[in-house]
């Protein structure tokens, strides 16, 4: 067989003269083909930088721009990159054309701070979950108490405030008190302790002495980054003296840090305690933020609501939020029920539920229970939907949740932990059409974020489908999308959320979540360190 390159060679042979050419020809070749060679081995020209994902076709709704239409969403190291109509190549592409694409859903109120808890939540489309009501201290142990451990596995964002209430603790108790809801549950979990509200914490006034540790625990706590301060305020409410109050507020003023307040409960619909913090703030000049409106005013309500809003018509930095069930939870060794309780929330034994089993109370089992399972928690059945939903209509109240820690399937829990955010978008979107699909993606993404981030900027990137910001997204089919959590069988998840996005990491897929992913991140304020 003749060699390969004589094959090429004698296509130039045919004759003698063609022969004398194709000498010349070989010798001047490479010289006439020099430029083109030397174009063909140039360096090629580098393809552009392709985005990591692309979401393809999905109806984007931003409440910060009044978007609401369908579009294209590229995202790059873990920020949104474009927003277009156009179609935007990328190392993937996701088709999510018929889906609704909305900014990850904020949720302020958050005791669920376990891994179950977190999965839950993210079924429910929350991709940054806080525990600002009742905080930790230090504000870095939050999540990371065996079992317990979302510190270093978290599914979603976390964070937590300044907790006054473990600190308290610490100063009454010494160092080993627990330091916030979490640990208290994973003390149970160890065999250690029971979860109970009735400590030192709670039932004892801290002393003239002690004010000024107080005042240096809270500094520290939001030099270390706390995310504000959380004040269980009604579950001390007998032993919080005025020095005490004047000594947070005036911390809060002194920084400009939020306090997250559970206000003192007088008779139901009682708004002394919303006036008193009102009154502290306007003193002050500290920011303040009431957890659970709906569940303090019940009837009253709309004066709770005119309240507020008289207040930050008169300069108090003031908000508050809300969840679409009408019943509390809490646990049954709670200081409220040391009180008058019944008059409180206007209710009965048969109003309170043991959500374990689902059975209601008489007095003689529920003064048993209290002592034999000062640990358990109860459903209290106090509000009306007609209440309930003046708040969870208002477009300056945010959604959150008050979900509570999720350890086993056989720790009861109320629903709301789970499926606050779709039954929101199942029930006022798309069943009654009371509320327009933007404001109810405003109140649950960008209001409880615009309500945190003067404090903690890291919010400034989130509640907002927009260039720059964090690509914690939420993808939901709108006609399906479900709370499925009821009273009687809450630990189920809810169900029409089809992808969300942590950190630009596609952590839930076909309403799946994805194995051994935790993109999840701390949430802190500016740290400042001081040298206390």
């Amino acid at each position: 067989m003749m060699p390969r390159q004589n094959m090429l060679v004698g296509r130039f042979s045919a004759s003698a003269g063609a022969r004398l050419g194709a000498r010349w020809l070989l010798v001047l070749l490479p010289l006439l083909l020099l430029p083109i060679l030397s174009q063909g081995c140039s360096a090629p020209t580098p393809a552009p930088n392709l985005p990591d994902m692309v979401l393809k076709g999905g109806r984007v709704v931003d409440p910060e721009s009044g978007l609401d239409a369908v579009r294209n969403v590229a995202i790059e190291g873990g920020r949104i990159t474009a927003i277009s109509e156009q179609t935007i190549p990328g190392e993937r592409t996701l088709d999510v054309q018929g889906l609704v694409v909305v900014p990850g859903f904020v949720d302020l109120h958050s005791h669920a701070q376990t891994p179950l808890g977190q999965g839950f939540q993210l079924l429910d489309g929350v991709t940054t979950a806080l525990e600002l009501e009742s905080g930790s201290y230090p504000v870095a142990d939050l999540g990371d108490y065996p079992p317990i451990d979302i510190a270093n596995q978290p599914l979603i964002n976390f964070g937590a405030s300044v907790g006054h209430a473990w600190l308290r603790g610490q100063i009454l108790e010494g160092p080993n008190a627990p330091t916030g809801i979490d640990d208290l549950y994973a003390r149970v979990m160890r065999g250690e302790s029971a979860a109970s509200l009735d400590g030192p914490a709670f039932t004892q006034s801290l002393s003239p002495d002690q004010l000024p540790m107080l005042r240096a625990g809270l500094q520290r706590g939001l030099d270390q980054g706390g995310l504000g301060i959380g004040f269980l305020l009604d579950y001390m409410s007998e032993v919080v003296t005025d020095a005490e109050m004047e000594v947070v507020f005036q911390v809060a003023a002194e920084r400009q840090a939020p306090i997250i307040v559970h206000i003192r409960r007088g008779i139901a619909g009682d708004p002394a305690g919303l006036i008193e913090v009102i009154g502290w703030a306007k003193k002050t000049g500290a920011p303040v933020h009431i957890c659970h409106i709906q569940a303090n005013a019940m009837s009253a309500i709309d004066e709770f609501m005119t309240l507020i809003r008289q207040a930050r018509a008169d300069g108090v930095q003031i908000s508050t939020e809300s969840f679409p069930y009408n019943a509390g939870s809490t646990s049954i060794s709670a200081a409220v029920f040391s009180r008058n309780w019944q008059e409180i929330f206007d209710i009965t034994y048969e109003d309170v539920e043991w959500p374990a089993t689902g059975e209601r109370f008489d007095q003689e089992k529920w003064e048993r229970y209290r002592k034999e399972y000062p640990e358990g928690t109860v459903v209290h059945h106090y509000n009306k939907e007609d209440w309930t939903r003046v708040a969870s209509l208002a477009p300056d109240v945010a959604i959150a949740s008050d979900g509570l820690p999720i350890l086993s399937p056989q720790f009861g829990v109320p629903p709301w932990g789970i499926g606050t955010f779709s039954k929101m978008l199942r029930r006022y979107v798309r069943e009654e059409k009371s509320l327009a699909l933007i404001d109810a993606i405003n109140k649950m993404s960008l209001l409880p974020a615009t309500i945190l981030e003067g404090w903690a900027p890291a919010l400034r990137r989130k509640g907002r489908v927009r260039v720059g910001a964090d690509a914690d997204l939420t993808i939901f089919n709108l006609a399906e999308v479900t709370d499925n959590a009821t009273f009687a069988d809450p630990l189920q998840a809810s169900t029409g959320v089809e992808y969300v996005l942590v950190a630009g990491k596609l952590v839930v897929s076909g309403g799946e979540i994805v194995d051994d992913l935790y993109p999840g991140n701390r949430v802190l304020a500016p740290l400042k360190r001081t040298g206390r």
